[in-house]
């Protein structure tokens, strides 16, 4: 009899489960939703109710006819989202979302008065949505901070209401300069913010047991004294989904958003800010940036043109590679790449009449999301010299293959379609792994499904070369525009 593990991700939208045998067969799932938990107060702000989102993760839990069954649990949850509690363990404060940015004036505050922060940029560049920019705002505009007697990640928080512990990873608390080496926090970071270091939740490794499901557990069916791995962020737990587990192959998620992870052995400074650092499994490190060269761009001439994608994309097979000289920027809300430039946003260039057409434009904006991605991978293999040889591509847009084609074109590299990685299924094999001492790249191979398989066509690669290096000087002229 196969055992059973347990994984389960707290995401933007949802709640899921899912129980794996160490067969690597999906035996359950559940899921609940949580999209109408957020609470935007005022602009920049985005917040949670942690009681409610905790009623939510019991009732997915209860939907599991296995749940009792499990040797196992590793939770995963949504990256740089915070909580605080006081002595008694009572929340204080709301979960303060990954994507909030209350903290913008104390991102200027920090990079001026501390140098480890600016150091570590190379590593972590400074934003609003990171932990330390959060935590400032609050100690200045939050009267109950004081009373603060620990910071939990989200994943944290459900892992301290199963167990009544609280244990956090480096990978889950990476937007709070935790180390990259070792298990800890750049305290200098901490002084200098005037934020005290001992509210910080312990870090252990990856994969570790960390703690036990007590007895309050039982009720919902948990047996006490489940063992409880230590987890990732969902991201993360993504990227193990989609299989890309060793140095040399990057995983790639467009949806709303275009983030990449490449996985590398090394982590080497990054002096133009392009990327940021996160550990990984195996002792490896994820090297990558969000973008927002995503499906908003494309979502959007879809409707000004009132084609659906479909009809476009089949337009747009029509158009030649380069577009007829048209070019254009899918990163509508400030530019991550060739350098972090904020202020540039999303453009079309070289308009003709012979260009201008709906199957033009629609094309530009996948081969610029496409150009995007390329200048991503090609900075984390300039910075620390892994050469990258596979990418796995996820997400809602990459259903469609036109896209998914020029982008093996652009970057000169296979892309493999993966079946839509679940966040909850990469902390069921963390728990296997964990618990059960399973090799992960075995379990990961017998689990994770290739949907299509798409080859480079390298004549169209060097007018791919071409077109990113006019549009890198397209970005850094624009930059010089106010």
């Amino acid at each position: 009899m196969p055992e059973l593990f347990l994984g389960l991700d707290v995401g933007t939208k949802n709640v899921k489960a899912i129980i794996l045998s160490s067969d690597g067969v999906v035996v359950e799932k559940s899921s609940v939703p949580l999209y109408d938990l957020l609470y935007q107060p005022s602009e920049d702000f985005c917040e949670r109710d942690p009681q409610v989102l905790w009623e939510r993760v019991k009732e997915c839990l209860s939907r599991l006819k296995f749940l009792s069954k499990v040797s196992g649990i590793c939770v995963d949850a949504t990256s740089g989202t915070i909580l605080l509690v006081d002595k008694d363990w009572k929340e204080i404060c709301n979960l303060i979302m990954y994507n909030d940015s209350r903290g913008k004036k104390e991102v200027i505050e920090l990079r001026e008065k501390s140098s480890a922060a600016r150091e570590f940029e190379k590593y972590l560049p400074l934003a609003p949505q990171l932990v330390v920019p959060k935590l400032m705002w609050l100690k200045k505009n939050f009267r109950a901070f004081k009373r603060t007697y620990k910071v939990l990640h989200e994943s944290d928080y459900i892992v301290f209401k199963l167990s009544g512990e609280i244990i956090t990873s480096s990978n889950t608390a990476g937007k709070s300069h935790a180390l990259l080496q070792g298990q800890g926090y750049v305290k200098k970071v901490y002084e200098d913010a005037e934020v005290p270091i001992e509210i910080m939740p312990e870090i252990k490794p990856i994969g570790e047991t960390i703690c036990y499901s007590n007895e309050k557990m039982e009720e919902l069916g948990v047996p006490k004294g489940t063992p409880i791995v230590n987890g990732v962020t969902d991201a993360t737990a993504g990227d193990i989904t989609s299989g890309a587990l060793n140095s040399g192959q990057a995983n790639c998620t467009i949806g709303t958003s275009l983030t990449v992870h490449a996985v590398t052995d090394k982590i080497v400074p990054d002096e133009q800010g392009r990327f940021y650092y996160k550990t990984y499994v195996n002792n490896l490190y994820l090297a990558g940036g969000f973008t927002n060269a995503g499906t908003t761009a494309i979502d959007t001439i879809s409707k000004i043109t009132k084609m659906s994608l479909e009809e476009l994309t089949d337009a747009a097979k029509n158009v030649p590679v380069g577009c007829d000289g048209l070019l254009a920027c899918s990163e509508w809300f400030g530019v991550r790449v060739p350098k972090p430039y904020p202020q540039v946003k999303g453009f079309i260039f070289g308009m003709t009449e012979k260009n201008m057409s709906p199957a033009h434009i629609f094309r530009s904006l996948l081969e610029g999301s496409a150009i995007t991605l390329k200048l991503m991978l090609s900075a984390v293999e300039e910075v620390t010299g892994t050469v990258f040889h596979e990418l796995r591509v996820s997400g809602g847009a990459s259903k469609n293959i036109l896209l998914m084609q020029i982008v093996a074109d652009a970057i000169g590299k296979s892309v493999k379609v993966v079946e839509e990685p679940d966040s909850a299924l990469g902390s069921a094999m963390i728990a296997a792994c964990g618990i059960g001492k399973q090799d992960l790249n075995i379990l990961v191979n017998k689990t994770v499904k290739i949907k299509t398989r798409i080859e480079p066509n390298t004549k169209n690669k060097f007018i791919y070369d071409s077109l990113a290096e006019r549009y890198k000087k397209l970005i850094q002229t624009l930059a010089y525009i106010n």
